[in-house]
């Protein structure tokens, strides 16, 4: 017994094992791509049951319930990124700066000795 002849016989086991109503056999024998929505098992349901753009309902107040702790984790993480952030890496950001004035001090220092050099 070859693997193709295993994975086949899987697929047609996996596949025989949803129950198709006449209106979802009458679809995938039109529209195969549509098939896989119909009988997915991640859909959650029939094609009827999805909405669809044309229902507008509008936002209601379980809706903002819903979204709330994902808003408050939001304003959280933006909270701890703009106090606590800055406040860790203070030494680093300093050390920058003097790295910065040290290179400023040697081009100063630098150029002081080329005028020095070019007047004599």
């Amino acid at each position: 017994m070859d693997s193709a002849s295993t994975v086949g016989d899987s697929m047609n086991r996996k596949s025989s094992r949803v129950p198709m109503s006449d209106e979802e056999g009458q679809c995938m024998l039109q529209s195969p791509r549509r098939a896989l929505d119909v009988g997915s098992v991640l859909s959650a349901g029939s094609a009827k049951s999805k909405v669809t753009v044309k229902e507008d309902r509008g936002v209601t107040c379980s809706d903002i319930r819903a979204i709330l702790p994902t808003a408050f984790i939001l304003l959280f993480t933006l909270f701890i990124m703009v106090t606590v952030i800055p406040y860790a890496f203070s030494s680093v950001i300093k050390q920058l700066q003097a790295v910065r004035e040290l290179e400023a001090a040697k081009e100063a220092e630098l150029a002081a000795q080329l005028e020095l050099q070019n007047q004599t």
